[in-house]
């Protein structure tokens, strides 16, 4: 997959939103993936330096833009151009980017995905203003985001209030390598903070905090190693200066890896005193390091410490009580420093980019509609008929039966108005049926599907391409028309048996005994007919317990193969307009379905496409 990374920071840049997009491009070029980071052509810390227009980093491809206006909202038009071609266009934060690729959609067209990082809520900075904006021009411009990927709990609670649907959450990967096992394996009064010299981070309130746990006990010293932004070196001297601990504050500016080590190497406590973190990788960073995270009253942090059991949150706006809190933790882990150092290390191993990075793989493929096709919340599988037939010849030799349903415009119609039957769809897969489905397909992913995989035609084509011989058991239809079409279905010369046959006529109360009867003739296929969603239902809700391990719901092919009912002529059902032919032979019974309900559904994907949301 073709993929590029939009984000107005990079390397060399240092901080949270250039590690996670650099880590994450890293990951997946190593998958197999063909990535492109896109990104302004300077760095905010270092505004006069104009870096170079094209490079590789890390086998990655990193492409450069010119930018006007400032940092808060650069404006770079020229990020058009470089996204084309993109299988999918990955947007990081809500700024500039987003909008103009969301305004632009029209132009380039390529699918858009985004992670917001927080949003533009980092800092108190016209904070009435910027929720005036999230909740006008950012809720109607996320509509162009086919997914919204949060990778923090207060992310995905935020976005949710203007995108109910299409979004997702999953904690952010970290580079657990990087300081592994890098801190002090001894109980050292010295803790570190890795972090950008920005308001935010609240240097203030560490420093503070510092101050009121010497006068506790003065050996405790602090580290400050991070890149210079709103604040500069002097600012944080003049604050340590202030609060008399400019003998205990060693500040590193826009140290190396290397140096941050040997830094952590002396430390058994990772500090953070921040007001707001999207995710919060320092503090995981840390934890690889083995050091005890102690940090600010955040639900970032609060998450994070619920999530692995490990660290101290403390509010660090009352720095007494926060040292309280921390020597009354420190006397636990320092007693015994070897195991909280393992019981960090630990901690960190599961946000491990190799875990991460498949998570927003799979929401591509699905934004893009490669594999699977979303629509009215129904998963539908996109294949052609050959490798239809192999991938279920491959998952029916597994112990897990499986059950196939086939998604035509009224199943659909039903599914998007009852999450039972979506939740029963769900446990199925599913391929599309008919031309509305095509239809919907174009409208929201620009493809038709490879092949129209209706059942009546589909199940027919798979017993005759199957490796596999089945004993088959059929079931539905009115009574007398299942025997009828076996005869046809599996004629005498054919590798496959008919074990069993029943009529459709039951009642629900009655599906455990009729699971029972089919399980008793020993039948591995499943053919129900019992209407659409119908059938697909009961196969979700009963297979288990037939003993079958494969199971279609066929919709009329027993009345056609049985000619009960006539078929449309070749041209129509080519033509995906076999509903006209059935609509003129049974109007009475079908002519809400059709007439009404195929524009309902077509109403109801328009809904699905202007809404933006495909996951």
């Amino acid at each position: 997959m073709r993929i590029a990374h939009v984000t107005r920071q990079f390397t060399p840049g240092v901080g949270g939103l250039e590690n996670v997009v650099h880590n994450l491009a890293k990951a997946q070029r190593n998958a197999g993936h063909d990535v492109k980071v896109i990104t302004l052509n300077r760095i905010f810390t270092d505004p006069a330096t104009v870096l170079p227009e094209h490079e590789s980093i890390d086998g990655v491809e990193v492409v450069r833009v010119p930018f006007q206006g400032p940092r808060r909202y650069p404006i770079a038009p020229k990020v058009l151009r470089h996204v084309k071609g993109a299988d999918v266009v990955h947007v990081h934060a809500i700024d500039f980017f987003f909008d103009f690729l969301a305004l632009t959609l029209p132009l380039h067209r390529r699918p858009l995905v985004v992670t917001p990082h927080g949003a533009f809520f980092h800092t108190r900075f016209a904070a009435r203003l910027k929720t005036v904006y999230f909740h006008t021009v950012t809720r109607t411009l996320i509509r162009a985001y086919r997914a919204v990927i949060n990778v923090s709990r207060h992310d995905h609670e935020l976005f949710q209030r203007i995108r109910e649907r299409g979004t997702v959450w999953w904690n952010n990967g970290v580079d657990v390598n990087k300081f592994h096992r890098a801190g002090s394996p001894l109980a050292a009064k010295k803790m570190i903070a890795v972090t950008r010299f920005s308001s935010n981070k609240r240097l203030d309130r560490m420093i503070a905090f510092l101050a009121a746990l010497r006068r506790r006990d003065p050996e405790w010293n602090l580290v400050v190693a991070g890149s210079e932004s709103e604040l500069c070196e002097a600012d944080v001297r003049t604050l340590a200066e202030k609060s008399g601990v400019s003998d205990a504050v060693e500040i590193l500016i826009r140290p190396d890896d290397a140096r941050i080590r040997q830094a952590m190497s002396q430390c058994s406590v990772f500090v953070s005193a921040s007001e707001y973190e999207a995710f919060g990788i320092a503090a995981i960073e840390g934890l690889s390091a083995g050091l005890s995270p102690l940090l600010s009253d955040i639900p970032a942090f609060h998450d994070l410490v619920d999530r692995t059991k490990v660290g101290l949150v403390v509010d660090f706006d009352q720095p007494d009580l926060a040292v309280d809190s921390f020597l009354a933790r420190w006397d636990s882990w320092a007693r015994d420093r070897g195991r909280a150092f393992d019981e960090a290390v630990a901690a960190a191993a599961p946000f491990d980019w190799k875990y991460t990075a498949s998570s927003f793989d799979a929401v591509y493929e699905r934004a893009t509609g490669h594999s699977i096709r979303r629509i009215l919340g129904v998963d539908i599988q996109v294949m052609k008929r050959t490798e239809a037939v192999d991938t279920l010849d491959r998952l029916s030799d597994g112990s897990t039966p499986v059950g196939v349903g086939f998604a035509n415009a009224h199943a659909l119609n039903i599914a998007s108005s009852d999450q039972a039957t979506r939740e029963e769809l769900s446990k199925l897969l599913i391929f599309n049926d008919g031309i509305g489905v095509a239809l919907a397909s174009r409208l929201l992913y620009r493809w038709h599907f490879p092949e129209n995989l209706n059942g009546t035609d589909f199940v027919p084509t798979y017993l005759d391409a199957t490796r596999r011989s089945f004993k088959i058991f059929m079931l539905g239809a009115k009574p007398g028309v299942a025997e009828k079409a076996a005869r046809a279905l599996v004629p005498a010369d054919s590798r496959h048996t008919v074990v069993g046959v029943r009529h459709g006529y039951f009642t629900p109360d009655m599906d455990a005994a009729v699971a029972e009867e089919i399980r008793r003739t020993g039948a591995d296929l499943l053919l129900v007919a019992l209407g659409n969603p119908a059938q697909e239902i009961w196969i979700s809700k009963n297979l288990q317990a037939t003993g079958c391990n494969l199971a279609f719901g066929v919709g009329a092919l027993f009345d056609f193969a049985a000619e009960n009912v006539p078929r449309a002529p070749l041209w129509m059902q080519e033509q995906g307009i076999e509903w006209v032919y059935r609509l003129i032979q049974e109007p009475g019974r079908l002519w809400r379905r059709y007439l009404v309900g195929n524009w309902l559904f077509l109403g109801r994907v328009a809904r699905q496409w202007w809404e933006g949301y495909r996951i």
